[in-house]
């Protein structure tokens, strides 16, 4: 709360913060610098702080205003007590609220936002200050008048905060008065029933005195009953308190009746007496100064009495008669009767104002923030008091203090730790205890803050603490802990720290930073010996670093490669491996004829992610996947590498091509044949794929993928007897083999195509004409058949009228065949095949030249394909020329003749769109 209001101060009324009364001028004399300019304010300013009455006031606050941010010097004086107000109120007001003397509305508009659901409204005299208020706080109700004087609506709560006593203190009042005293200074009875008009019967009184001298809450609170409020209670304490009551119907009339002074004679006993007690309480004698002083007693008598009781330890007692007393000293006293008496937050306030003066009261208020769990700021309030008996509180903090930085220590906020263990060293060094320093050389360590960890592990060390050496050694060292050593570091030199941590006590991280060092001399039994123990006796991961290097030396020492392996299995299972090393491990493995654990080694490697691996040795990957998980497992890793790679190399496409002869009907299989196959073409290698081609068909002479490749292999050799033949072959395995009238309809078509004079073909469409008729004696649906080959070359596809068309990819023969044919049916065709078009800038293009013009686009998925398709398709798309990808490899003419019908009414559409 206090760090919002005063964000809310500093935005809209420009309040940097407090400000003491008596550094008033001084301030004034910053801002304004000229003493003519500041004068009229010092005038009125005196004349406020000299019972200056109400016209004081009004002065005051008016020539405050004609000062740039004027407004902002008051409420920085008021600033401790806002800050109180906006604390306490905002869940206890209620309905249509009213602040007298709102000034310019800091409070109240700070009020408003915390309670939008209330109805606010503010009251002041000086008109000025309203006009401003109602800039600065538009969304409060604005009233200029006196309270005293006002005709407004009774509000539900009213709030008299820091106003009552404006115009009637000056410098010589007291502090504190008693009730009577307050009642007279202030003329309460006679003003407070003029407040109380702008409140309703039932509604809550709010006072608070405010900065101002004279306070006596008592005195309001005892006020307020004869004047038959009830519901009377108090909120705070010492400076800082509200009284809070609710209005009778009727207000009661009280006449403030002269106490008369006590006989000479009488008056004379008394002051024996106070004198006698005050003798007994120096002399240490307090039941007998107790017995002086009667238990109603008041004043001083109430104060001498309380100082008995506490000494005694009735400190119950001893806060009652200390309230009654009335005055700063027993104020003070009572400050710490009700710290033992476990009331922290009724002391805090007076406590902090008179911790100033050490000894006792910095103690008690250690106490109340030990209390509340401000462990700094109780062991600052310990450590300053000085006193011997705060050596026991102290002891305690540090406990406490201990515990929160374990805490924070096993929830890795290190930086907390560090925090704590920095701020009991800034203190006073000698607080830190061993545990503190091991948590404060830990966390330094861990935030690279070596200077400070030095200190700490010097300190742990003169203390003769194994954890100080290995700490010396680490900062000397430049790092955090042995698992960041990097190879170059010089640990012979810190050798001496390492020794001597060991011969205080085994601590794994000593006996690995010397098992390394041990490693790195060639002493490798040695090594062995403290490795071993650091394994032994380690965790987590330098546990996992121990056995790393301990796998290391068993390697030199020539143990077996099986117990080599195990304990690099174990130094991974604490501290993961990357996977490329956990691979080479694998390979190590399988070459040592340690199967079964290469096979868990590749596994982990797997677990770690092989994309690592693949990146770094592919080939030797793929060849260890397939050793001991089968094609499948090398293929998988291989094809999705490959998908990740641009342009891959020929060698891997082999090798994908290879792998996936096992499963060649996967789609994935087809995939990397069909790569492999454009790539070589790409390479000029034709022959050997026709060479490779053959070899496929001998292995498997009914497939008809490779009869399609073959003969459209051929068909771009231009051997069209040798792809007629392939074609023929295929045609009989569709419609012998596979019973597929379909396929064997569109294969018949491709024959034609390349044999349009061969009567025999003639033959192959009377079957098919026949197996139809069968099917449908059987019931079964059939395609219709053409009479004639021709026509079954043209069948289903539309008439063209000019329209426009652009084909990227195919071979040569292919668009030597069709454009011919694709004109007699009336269409214009740009056909760019790829062994023609080229690659480059300047291919390109021209084929978006074409592109602009074209009513639709066609693109021949094939591997005989090009490098051009994706930008000639982006473009298209961009300027809305319809696209058609062919599915899959065409299966010669047949295939682009049936996705030309089925692209055809786009071309058509977009033609007529040209039209209109």
């Amino acid at each position: 709360m206090p760090d919002e209001l005063r964000l809310f101060l500093k935005e809209r009324f420009g309040v940097q913060g407090p400000l003491s009364p008596g550094r008033f001028e001084a301030e004034l004399a910053k801002r304004l610098g000229s003493p003519a300019r500041r004068a009229p304010l010092l005038k009125a300013w005196r004349a406020y702080l000299a019972q200056g009455g109400r016209e004081a006031v009004r002065s005051f606050y008016r020539e405050v205003l004609k000062v740039p941010k004027g407004e902002a010097l008051v409420y920085g004086m008021h600033l401790p007590h806002l800050e109180f107000y906006a604390k306490e109120l905002p869940p206890r007001v209620e309905g249509r609220v009213l602040e007298v003397g709102a000034f310019t509305g800091a409070l109240v508009g700070f009020l408003q936002r915390k309670r939008p659901d209330l109805e606010w409204h503010a009251l002041d005299g000086v008109e000025e200050a309203v006009a401003l208020g109602k800039k600065r706080v538009p969304e409060v109700a604005w009233h200029l008048g006196w309270a005293e004087e006002v005709e407004l609506p009774p509000f539900d709560t009213l709030l008299l905060l820091s106003v009552f006593p404006e115009g009637l203190v000056d410098q010589g009042l007291e502090s504190r008065l008693a009730p009577e005293a307050f009642w007279k200074r202030f003329a309460f009875f006679e003003r407070l029933p003029l407040f109380a008009r702008l409140l309703r019967p039932g509604g809550l009184l709010v006072y608070g005195h405010g900065p101002f001298l004279g306070k006596s809450p008592e005195g309001v609170e005892e006020g307020l009953r004869r004047l038959g409020f009830d519901r009377v209670e108090r909120v705070g304490e010492g400076e800082y308190f509200l009284v809070l009551a609710r209005k009778p119907e009727a207000l009661a009339a009280v006449r403030l009746e002269e106490r008369e002074a006590p006989p000479p004679e009488e008056a004379e006993e008394v002051a024996v007496a106070l004198e006698e007690a005050r003798a007994l309480l120096e002399a240490g004698r307090y039941a007998e100064a107790l017995a002086l002083l009667p238990e109603e007693a008041e004043g001083e008598a109430a104060y001498l009495r309380g100082r008995a009781l506490f000494a005694l330890s009735r400190h119950a007692e001893a806060e009652e008669a200390l309230r009654r007393a009335l005055s700063e000293e027993a104020e003070d006293l009572r400050a710490l009767a009700l710290v033992e008496l476990g009331e922290y937050e009724r002391a805090r306030g007076r406590l902090e104002a008179l911790a100033v003066r050490g000894g006792r009261y910095r103690l008690a208020l250690g106490r109340v923030y030990l209390a509340q769990g401000r462990y700094a700021d109780a062991l600052r309030q310990f450590v300053e008091s000085g006193l011997p008996e705060a050596d026991l509180y102290t002891r305690e903090t540090l406990e406490r203090i201990t515990e929160r930085m374990r805490r924070f220590a096993r929830e890795g906020e290190w930086a907390e730790v560090s925090r704590r263990a920095e701020f009991v060293e800034d203190l006073s060094p000698g607080l830190l205890t061993r545990e503190m320093l091991r948590l404060g050389l830990r966390a330094a360590l861990i935030q690279g803050l070596f200077a400070r960890a030095e200190r700490y592990a010097r300190r742990l060390a003169d203390l003769d603490e194994a954890e100080g050496f290995l700490g010396l050694a680490l900062a000397a060292l430049r790092v955090k802990s042995p698992l960041e050593l990097r190879g170059g570091e010089d640990l012979k030199a810190v050798e001496p720290y390492l020794t001597e941590a060991l011969s205080r006590a085994e601590i794994p991280e000593a006996l690995l930073l010397l098992g390394v060092l041990r490693e790195r001399e060639g002493r490798f039994r040695e090594a062995l010996h403290l490795l071993e123990r650091a394994a032994f006796r380690g965790e987590g991961e330098v546990a996992g670093m121990a056995y790393h290097h301990l796998a290391q030396v068993k390697r030199a020492l020539r143990r077996p490669l099986k117990e080599v392996l195990g304990d690099h299995k174990r130094a991974h299972a604490l501290r993961a491996y990357p996977a490329p090393y956990l691979f080479r491990l694998a390979q190590e493995a399988l070459e040592g004829g340690e199967e079964v654990l290469a096979r868990e080694l590749l596994s982990r490697a797997r677990d770690a992610g092989l994309e690592a691996v693949a990146e770094e040795d592919l080939t030797g990957l793929i060849h260890l996947l397939e050793r001991l998980e089968g094609p499948w497992a090398a293929f998988s890793v291989l094809y999705q590498a490959l998908s990740r790679t641009p342009q891959p190399p020929l060698e891997l496409l082999a090798l994908a091509y290879r792998l996936s002869r096992a499963f060649r009907e996967s789609p994935e299989a087809e995939t990397a044949r069909g790569q492999y196959l454009a790539a070589l073409y790409a390479a000029g290698r034709a022959e050997e794929v026709g060479r490779l081609l053959e070899e496929e068909l001998k292995a498997h002479p009914q497939a008809l993928e490779v009869l399609f490749d073959l003969a459209e292999h051929h068909e771009a050799q231009g051997d069209w007897r040798r792809a007629a033949e392939f074609w023929q072959k295929a045609l009989e395995v569709a419609l012998y083999r596979e019973k597929d009238l379909a396929l064997a309809r569109e294969i018949l078509r491709n024959l034609l195509f390349l044999r349009p004079h061969d009567e025999s073909l003639a033959l192959y469409l009377e079957e098919l004409k026949a197996v139809g008729e069968g099917l449908k004696a059987l019931g079964e649906e059939a395609p219709h058949l053409p009479e004639a080959p021709r026509d079954l070359l043209e069948e289903d596809l539309p008439r063209f009228h000019g329209e426009h068309l652009v084909v990227v990819g195919g071979h040569t023969q292919l668009r030597s065949r069709l454009v011919p044919f694709l004109e007699g049916r009336g269409l214009r065709v740009d056909w760019y095949d790829a062994d023609t078009v080229g690659v480059g800038k300047e291919a390109l293009r021209r084929i978006l030249n074409r592109l602009e013009k074209a009513h639709g686009l066609m693109i021949v998925s094939s591997y005989v394909g090009h490098d051009l398709s994706e930008p000639v398709r982006l473009e298209a798309e961009r300027l809305g020329v319809p696209v058609h990808v062919i599915p899959g490899r065409a299966r010669g003419t047949t295939g682009f003749l049936r996705a030309l019908k089925q692209f055809a009414p786009e071309v058509l559409k977009r033609a007529l769109k040209g039209v209109e």
